[in-house]
């Protein structure tokens, strides 16, 4: 778990909860569904420090909608007057102390009555315009041509996101299937059995669809099943223009590849 600095929402761990929290509460999900939900998973937590950052995130992010109720408070109550976990103090030597001052604001803050209660959000569908699962999409950039293969189109919130699959080719000819085939692709690192996945590049929408002109289709290759869901995700929120998109498809391929043929599903 990263944790970024000693504030509230400054762990991998915090951002998760708030997310699953306004998640569950813009579906519609009740105030109990909620908190069970969180008391249920309070169980599963493997450390002091872990069931620190649970409530803490929790309490906040439950008062900014208006949920939250003497259990929670009562659990951070304890922790302020217990201390911060002593691991902030292997993180930093001053984090302990920056940490107790954060977690006193807080208790200080959701003490009293929120004035603005969140309302639940509702987000508009975005809709993949542009390609089909497997589609493979080259564009020219310096003389020369890149290559990718689009995945799956996913939306989170107000964000959505076209995920491809990028390949080595970097040549001045145009590519076709046969081509791609033995061009290789970005993986995660072979496990004990073997097993690996493609690493994919998730590239924001609306980034995508103004270089929808440079783009050009030339059929289709579908990756395995399996392999493709065994793999990582590498999501970018801004690339302006080819040249970034270059760079990132260059960066992704600096680690593990394997030739494309192995990944292929035959159809």
């Amino acid at each position: 778990m990263a944790i970024d600095g000693i504030n509230i929402l400054e762990s991998d761990l915090s951002i998760d909860v708030q997310n699953e929290i306004l998640d569950r509460y813009d579906l519609g999900q009740s105030a109990d569904e909620i908190k069970s939900y969180l008391k249920n998973e309070l169980q599963n937590l493997s450390s002091s420090l872990d069931f620190e950052i649970y409530i803490s995130t929790a309490c906040l992010t439950l008062w900014k909608i208006g949920l939250l109720d003497d259990y929670f408070i009562k659990q951070l109550e304890i922790i302020v007057e217990n201390g911060a976990d002593k691991t902030w103090a292997e993180i930093d030597k001053t984090a302990i102390s920056q940490r107790n001052i954060a977690l006193q604001k807080l208790l200080k803050k959701v003490s009293t009555p929120i004035f603005k209660v969140r309302k639940p959000q509702k987000h508009k569908t975005i809709v993949n315009s542009l390609f089909t699962k497997g589609e493979v999409i080259a564009f020219q950039i310096d003389n020369k041509y890149r290559c990718l293969i689009f995945e799956e189109f996913y939306q989170y919130r107000k964000d959505a996101y076209y995920a491809f699959v990028p390949t080595t080719y970097n040549d001045c000819l145009k590519p076709t299937i046969d081509t791609i085939l033995t061009e290789e692709v970005p993986v995660t690192k072979n496990n004990a059995m073997g097993s690996f996945g493609v690493r994919k590049l998730s590239l924001y929408y609306t980034d995508i669809e103004k270089l929808k002109g440079h783009f050009i289709s030339i059929g289709h290759l579908n990756i395995d099943l399996e392999i493709e869901q065994s793999g990582f995700n590498r999501q970018i929120t801004s690339v302006k223009g080819l040249g970034e998109l270059e760079h990132q498809i260059n960066d992704i391929l600096e680690g593990n590849k394997i030739e494309f043929y192995a990944c292929y599903e035959l159809k």
